[in-house]
């Protein structure tokens, strides 16, 4: 194996994350999935809603009506689908990593000098990661107006995933793992 030729093939590690920026159909998605989910369980307690053992107010109906919603709910998926960004994410290179990461010090309380709890992975989280986030997506390409434009629809869970990708990439190792029927034999 020529490793010139595979460092020059060489790349950091990618990853995409899909997020939909239409909180609204969301919204909408989980209000009918909320009312699917409670006819199906009406349906498997008998539709009754009496106490245990109590059947007297127990529905008659021998099958649950069929679910007039599915085909509600299969339209609000395809137009997520097409509100859904694949937000494509690179790992930085090890200085650039290293740069970024010594820009942001964990901040310690003035009085104790104890480290900050919301910094215990050895940065200014608050900064650090809006930070890492904008370094790592690559695609879409983004200005500084859409990235606050996109901060203003974002929810939290949604940029700790970004941001979570983004510490993934740079922080844990996930080379094809090591086989010992795959490798030569070596004479012992």
């Amino acid at each position: 194996m020529d490793f010139d030729l595979l460092l020059d093939e060489a790349s950091p590690r990618e990853t995409v994350v899909p997020l939909c920026l239409n909180g609204k159909l969301r919204a909408e998605y989980e209000a009918v999935k909320a009312r699917i989910d409670e006819r199906a369980a009406n349906a498997d307690d008998g539709g009754g809603g009496g106490l245990d053992g109590d059947d007297r107010m127990a529905s008659r109906t021998a099958k649950p009506e069929p679910d007039l919603e599915q085909p509600v709910l299969d339209d609000l998926v395809e137009k997520m689908r097409a509100h859904t960004v694949p937000f494509k994410l690179r790992a930085l290179g090890r200085q650039e990593w290293a740069d970024l990461f010594s820009k942001y010090p964990p901040r310690e309380d003035r009085q104790t000098g104890k480290r900050d709890p919301r910094d215990t992975m050895g940065v200014n989280a608050t900064d650090f990661f809006p930070a890492l986030v904008r370094a790592s997506v690559f695609e879409p390409a983004m200005t500084p107006e859409r990235w606050v434009k996109l901060d203003k629809v974002l929810s939290d869970a949604q940029f700790d995933k970004l941001a979570t990708a983004a510490w993934l990439l740079n922080r844990v190792e996930e080379d094809v793992p090591f086989s010992l029927s795959g490798s030569p034999a070596t004479p012992t």
